[in-house]
């Protein structure tokens, strides 16, 4: 076996030299490197309960699980999409290219579980929550799902789905690594069949159980046509389909999933080949040696994750930036402290992805002190905002260079926010980003089921209270206080908290609603998220 392991390294370095050959000039040089394979992009959708069609039991689950991995192993920015309606499946497509645009080396996948059908003339079609039996006009076209992504401005796209997507295939006739890579495509990998295949008391569809294992036993570069092999390889009665949009023009590169171990690496300085200068002549003398150029240093993108060894924590950085912190008078659930609406400003600053999980504060803590669910992914509740300070400290004090603390109230609305407009964090609909009293069974749920914002955050609406480092005012909005990184007034007891949680009401988990408690306050539906300063 190790003759093997030996060959696979091989491989893997022979697939890098070949993409990195232009770029080692820099490396000899001594400056760092990035690999530039571009970011990567995933909408992932899940519809499982219709209207008027039957309810597919693992959809929702498939769809997160994809997401969840997607984002762990591989760092793409993933949105997630659950039971959309026709409107909003078009409105979120039909945005693609905007969103998009201009990214010439980045990658986009697509991931669709859900009802399918094929239509007279063997036309093919995507099936929203909303669709009705033998209606046509209720459904999505896959002809006019593959024009929106010809005007999307990316080098590959990938369309996986767990349906049928009525276009002819061909495979990828390309086998050179760098055509493969550089050139643009358009792809499909689908199931074949009219809606997911389930199987007795299975987590996930088959599809999307060969789709996991492939990408979550994969550790280089991986093209679509090799996942869509591995795949097929897993389960050959279900007979995946894999090629080319054929009518597109994009048909002679190929999709590629870059793991997070290959992102991001900086090549260590060249040692130098030069011969010593010469020693000065007597009497001369000798003038000190200029400080050697500093090296370019990548800054912090929106999208960026970073993980603490520590405690397993992923943070996701936020860019700074300005908005309209409270809400308007008239917007319904409204209390008074919520305004007036004013502008404030924050710096970029790194945002746990989730709340703290149970298991994250007993790596840290020893104990687990939560009341609902006793397991790793649920949030950590039952903690006061003392609780909170002291893991702070002792996370701190085990992760070099770096410091953990409390968001600043103006840091969690903005981030909760993340450049929108919605009542909650992330949108409009509560049902899809939070855990709240009318749809929670009144107890807390592990932590990322719920939709992410713009930013990558999860659960920033509902689930469990959140602590803000900030005092609580209730008229501090309307004394006119801080612009530029506001941290709360300077005096009083309380302690603020957002967000909401699942046993609050629906409006109770807007992203302008503010409460707060004394610092030494417990209850089993407050937590907390951390954010890292560098």
């Amino acid at each position: 076996m190790a003759w093997q392991q030996k060959s696979k390294r091989l491989r893997m370095i022979g697939l890098l030299l070949l993409f990195l050959g232009p770029a080692w000039s820099a490396v000899a040089a001594g400056q760092p490197v990035l690999p530039d394979f571009g970011r990567q992009y995933a909408l992932v959708i899940g519809n499982q309960s219709y209207k008027n069609l039957d309810e597919l039991p693992t959809v929702r689950t498939d769809a997160q699980d994809v997401g969840r991995l997607l984002e762990e192993l591989y760092g793409f920015k993933v949105e997630l999409l659950l039971d959309a309606d026709r409107d909003r499946m078009l409105w979120t497509l039909s945005q693609l290219p905007k969103r998009l645009a201009d990214r010439g080396r980045d990658s986009l996948l697509i991931y669709y579980a859900g009802h399918s059908q094929l239509g007279r003339g063997g036309a093919g079609y995507w099936q929203p929550v909303d669709a009705v039996q033998n209606n046509e006009g209720s459904w999505i076209s896959t002809d006019l799902i593959s024009n929106i992504l010809k005007t999307v401005r990316v080098r590959h796209i990938l369309v996986a789905t767990d349906a049928a997507y009525a276009v002819s295939l061909r495979l990828p006739s390309e086998t050179r690594f760098q055509k493969l890579l550089e050139t643009p495509s358009i792809t499909v990998l689908a199931s074949g069949g009219d809606k997911p295949a389930q199987e007795p008391e299975a987590r996930n569809s088959s599809f999307a159980r060969s789709l996991l294992l492939a990408l979550r036993d994969n550790h280089e570069l991986l093209a679509g046509s090799k996942l869509f092999e591995l795949m097929r390889r897993q389960r050959p009665q279900s007979m995946p389909r894999y090629g080319y949009i054929t009518q597109a023009e994009q048909a002679q590169g190929d999709f590629f999933f870059v793991p997070r171990q290959l992102q991001y690496r900086e090549a260590a300085p060249a040692a130098s080949k030069e011969r010593p200068a010469p020693a000065p002549p007597p009497q001369q003398k000798k003038m000190p040696a200029a400080p050697p150029a500093p090296a370019a240093v990548r800054q912090p993108q929106q999208g960026d994750i970073l993980v603490n060894a520590a405690s397993g924590m992923e943070f996701v950085y936020v860019p700074g930036g300005c908005f309209k912190m409270g809400s308007s008078l008239g917007e319904k659930g409204r209390f008074l402290w919520e305004g007036p609406v004013h502008e404030v400003c924050v710096n970029g600053f790194w945002l746990g992805k989730y709340e703290v999980t149970q298991a994250q504060w007993q790596k840290i803590m020893g104990d687990n002190p939560s009341g609902f669910g006793k397991g790793g992914e649920y949030p950590v509740e039952n903690v006061s905002w003392e609780d909170a300070k002291e893991f702070l400290r002792r996370l701190t004090q085990r992760s070099s260079g770096r410091i953990y603390r409390l968001p600043s109230e103006a840091e969690w609305e903005y981030a909760c926010r993340a450049g929108g407009s919605g009542k909650y964090c992330g949108g409009d609909n509560p049902d899809l980003l939070a855990w709240h009293e009318e749809n929670s069974g009144n107890q807390t749920h592990p932590a990322g089921r719920r939709q992410a914002n713009a930013f990558g955050l999860h659960d920033m609406s509902g689930n469990v209270w959140e602590w803000c480092g900030d005092r609580f005012d209730q008229a501090y909005y309307s004394v006119g206080g801080v612009r530029n990184n506001p941290h709360g007034p300077a005096g009083g007891g309380e302690r603020v908290v957002r967000g909401g949680s699942a046993g609050s009401r629906v409006y109770n988990c807007r992203a302008a609603f503010r409460y707060k408690n004394q610092p030494d306050y417990r209850e089993n539906m407050i937590g907390f998220r951390v954010v890292m300063q560098e």
